[in-house]
């Protein structure tokens, strides 16, 4: 599962493309516009990770009830 995501700059607000494999991973993004460095700290990877997991299955799970209604 992968996202390509954009988290809003804690300095700036402007939005720094990043990809959920990536971050995951430990790699860091920096902001386009002021340079600010994010990461997600090893600790949250789990949790997110857990996050994207479900959400992929609740998509699955809207695409086949989707299916369903126009059958």
């Amino acid at each position: 599962m992968q996202f390509n995501i954009n988290i809003p700059c804690p300095v700036c607000q402007t939005q720094i493309p990043a990809d959920s494999n990536l971050l995951l991973t430990g790699m860091q993004f920096s902001c386009p516009n002021c340079n600010a460095a994010i990461g997600l700290s090893p600790k949250s990877a789990p949790v997110v990770e857990n996050a994207m997991n479900e959400f992929e299955e609740l998509k699955k799970e809207v695409a086949t009830k989707k299916n369903m209604t126009n059958e």
